[in-house]
């Protein structure tokens, strides 16, 4: 072992790094986010792992030890608390009376505890029956305890409809009775496995009533699994064989032809019976004996073309015939089934396999198989059928692609086994056909949407942060430029810094719309009124080459949407048609009613059935290559030159017509153009359609944004909160300032008589601006106040969101939003 020796100083600086709360609070956020960058980047994992669990636990610990004692890291244990809280996970930490110390955003938006409620208590109100309930207090009394345990129960969610939780405990040491609540959605995955239980319910049900017996034994022989047809055959319950550990061997009088062959047995009423039996031993990947697989057919039913070997020898041995009840079980089973020859076409399928094609039989009998398989399939398909034909293996099991009649595209499981003729030789193949359809888009949605969620926390963080830069940006540009006028030698530049800022917002816009954080303001609005008005400016947009043309439906359905992400939704589709087309051919937009009667499915969403609004926007340019169809709406994803686009264009429209409860859909086809078509939900035919007021931001030019009221301005952000402060100063207000709630509470104490409006940052260290605002308004009920905040609107509580005293201002704003909206709230406007 190589010994290192240190000198006494290094040593004591060593000892005093150590012992700093800070230093161990750097260290538990950096093995965080090693944990939990894994989670991200591994976005189809259906759950973390339990490891992972403890080792975010352990973080965890180590960062609310250092938060709480490190007396001159306030500013960095703040930082660490802010970026937990913006994690999609819910954590909760108690004390031992079950009140909490501190609950993470996350927690209310999985738990839907009523507000006002305790949230550890509040959790037992959403959960969803007794036996909830009871394990629910399983795992506080194990937390009480000092034991870390974890279960998934359901909720009730905020629509009422059942949802699934896994909540976990554990201690977090001394001081003794601290817990460490996670809280994490698992409804997609339950969803899954529930409809996996129900396709597997359906084989065994299948195979447990067939008129053929089937059974599963261990390498001695004994039985495993017995359905029910051979445990009548024998005069057992297949409870009782499994139980007594019988095999088959018990129940053999005479064999003809080996283990696999014609044998007679004899069941406990004394009976015998003679029966052709095929066994095959199956092997894991390691080559280690898994068990007997045996199918026993008995002399006188006959499956198909499949019916017992008869021996030349046998004695009075009759030849098979047909059972009614085989073909009626062969017809009526839950799952497809198919019969193909050696040249793999298909000479007789049952009713489900029809069904699930949509198609008649003369449509399918005597055609190829690999007809109804799409072509990318064909080559894994081919391989895995000729194992089979070869005796390689008894039976294989692929995924594959059938296209129904209506051109809907089903993921199919197939399971294939080969059929015999009388001398023992291959005659064809038995296919199996579950529709996997349901189960794979619930794990392709739960994937995107595991993808789509931590791009959009991200895009979200990034945009909140780059907002409170650009407020101070192009608000102090904005002072300069007041300064310095046109014909100054500062101008221009001053001028090329400011419209860099405002593009720089118009990206952040982008990233809060597809992160669905933006701030919207919806109104009933004419579908048709808006596109028209848009027309103007989208044939400048186009230009001369190009050919728009707008065709409205009649009676249009009201629809409620913010008239200003309609208008961008609308132009950025229409000027990436443009670009489609190389500024040459025609646009097209569309609008019209559209009753939906069945769930529309494409990629990752499903639009339920209901009345809609719809916009089509057409093009007659390059198309849409497949590969890249699930990619468009990804945001950073672009075909064009690097110069020539951001990728945010399409991932922008997606975000804004998702958080107004649309949905959009794109079919495209290559050389010939591409169709997106959004359907937004209709209204009530009595709501009032609002007029888009627009010359409503002419006002600033003509209003007096001068007053000499007294504000209160709370900002953590110094560069934020100066360019507040001189703007509102220069317009004549008397600016208090204060760096952080509790700064402002103290303000108000001194001077809260005096004080005419708050103007406060809504995320804040420390004390939060709605705390504030509720402490204020126990001594100052009618003050007014304006919330600010680089994230979207629904940060305000849900309790004062609605109160007609409070107002939001969405950063980055300038300085004439910000006194416009100072001199509309004291109502001098």
């Amino acid at each position: 072992m190589v010994s290192l020796a240190f000198s006494p100083r290094v040593k004591r600086r060593m000892k005093r790094l150590v012992r700093q709360p800070v230093t161990w609070g750097v260290v538990a956020w950096v093995s965080f986010l090693g944990a939990a960058g894994n989670h991200f980047l591994i976005l189809g994992l259906a759950a973390w792992t339990y490891g992972l669990l403890l080792v975010c636990m352990g973080c965890l610990v180590l960062l609310g030890w250092a938060i709480g004692s490190a007396g001159n890291a306030g500013a960095f244990g703040d930082l660490l608390r802010q970026a937990i809280d913006v994690l999609p996970e819910a954590r909760l930490i108690t004390a031992r009376d079950g009140s909490t110390v501190y609950a993470n955003p996350g927690f209310r938006r999985l738990m839907p505890v009523a507000p006002g409620k305790p949230e550890l208590s509040g959790i037992v109100d959403v959960l969803d029956g007794e036996y909830a309930i009871s394990e629910f207090k399983r795992l506080k009394g194990n937390a009480l305890n000092g034991i870390g345990d974890h279960a998934e129960l359901p909720i009730r969610g905020a629509d009422g409809m059942k949802e699934w939780r896994r909540i976990s405990v554990a201690p977090l040491g001394k001081p003794a009775g601290f817990s460490l609540w996670l809280v994490r959605d698992v409804t997609a995955r339950r969803e899954m496995e529930s409809a996996q239980r129900k396709e597997f319910r359906q084989v065994f049900d299948f195979v447990d009533n067939l008129p053929v017996g089937f059974f599963s034994s261990d390498q001695n022989g004994r039985f495993r699994f017995v359905n029910q047809t051979l445990g009548d055959w024998l005069g057992v319950s297949p409870e009782m064989v499994r139980a007594t550990g019988m095999g088959l061997s018990d129940f053999v009088e005479e064999i003809s032809e080996g283990a696999n062959g014609l044998m007679r047995l004899k069941g406990t009423d004394g009976n015998a019976f003679d029966v052709y039996v095929r066994q095959t031993e199956l092997y894991d990947a390691q080559g280690h004996f898994v068990h007997n697989r045996c199918l026993v057919l008995r002399e006188g039913i006959e499956i198909g073309n499949v019916a017992p070997k008869r021996s030349a020898t046998a004695p009075h041995r009759a030849s098979l015939g047909h059972d009614p009840r085989v073909r009626w079980l062969f017809n009526e089973a839950p799952i497809g089934i198919a019969v193909l020859d050696m040249d793999l076409n298909i000479n007789d399928c049952n009713r489900a396999f029809l069904k699930m094609l949509g198609r008649h039989q003369e449509a399918i009998i005597g055609r190829p198989l690999f007809d109804q398989f799409k072509v990318e399939n064909h080559e894994d398909a081919s391989r895995q059928l000729g194992k089979v034909a070869m005796g390689a293996i008894a039976a294989v099991r692929f995924d594959a692609q059938m296209a129904t009649a209506r051109g809907r595209i089903l993921t199919v499981s197939v399971f294939a086994g080969h059929m015999e003729d009388e001398t023992g030789q291959i005659s064809g193949f038995v296919l199996h056909f579950i529709d996997a359809t349901e189960q794979r888009d619930l794990e392709l949605q739960f994937t995107q949407a595991q993808k789509m969620q931590a791009i959009g926390q991200l895009a979200g963080g990034v945009a909140h942060d780059f907002n409170n830069v650009l407020t101070a940006l192009t608000g102090f540009c904005e002072i300069l430029l007041e300064r310095h006028p046109k014909g100054d030698p500062d101008h221009q530049e001053l001028q090329q810094i400011y419209q860099s800022g405002n593009r720089a917002t118009d990206l952040v816009r982008q990233l809060l719309a597809f992160s669905r954080k933006q701030t919207l303001r919806p109104k009933i609005v004419d579908i048709s009124e808006v596109i028209s008005d848009l027309s103007a400016m989208l044939n400048r947009s186009l230009g001369e080459t190009v050919n728009l043309r707008i065709e409205h439906g009649r009676d249009l359905h009201q629809i409620r949407v913010d008239t200003g992400q309609l208008e961008q939704v609308v132009v950025n589709l229409a000027v990436n048609a443009g670009h489609a087309m190389n500024s040459e051919g025609e646009v097209i937009i569309r609008t019209a009613n559209a009753d939906i009667s069945e769930p529309v499915e494409q990629a990752h969403d499903t639009m339920p059935p209901g009345r809609y609004v719809s916009i089509e926007v057409s093009d007659t340019g390059c198309g849409i290559a497949p590969e890249n169809m699930t990619k468009i709406f990804e945001p950073f994803f672009t075909t064009k030159d690097v110069d020539k686009g951001t990728g945010l264009g399409l991932s922008t429209v997606y975000g804004i017509v998702r958080q107004t409860d649309g949905y959009i859909f794109v079919d495209s086809v290559v050389g010939k153009g591409t169709t997106f078509s959004i359907y937004f939900p209709a209204v009530e035919e009595t709501a009032v359609v609002t007029k888009v007021d627009k010359k409503q931001p002419d006002l600033f030019d003509h209003a007096d944004l001068t007053g000499t009221a007294t504000i209160l301005l709370v900002e953590d952000e110094d560069p934020v909160r100066l360019f507040g402060a001189r703007a509102l100063s220069a317009k004549g207000y008397e600016v208090l300032e204060a760096s952080s709630g509790d700064a402002a509470w103290d303000v108000m104490k001194k001077k809260g008589d005096k004080i005419d409006l708050i103007i406060t940052d809504v995320v804040m260290p420390g004390m939060k601006g709605p705390d504030l605002v509720a402490l204020v308004r126990e001594r100052l009920p009618d003050i007014k106040v304006i919330f600010m905040s680089g994230y979207a609107e629904d940060v305000i509580p849900e309790g004062i969101e609605n109160d007609p005293t409070i107002h939001f201002l969405p950063k980055p704003f300038k300085l004439k939003d910000l006194a416009y909206k100072v001199k509309e709230v004291l109502g001098e406007i």
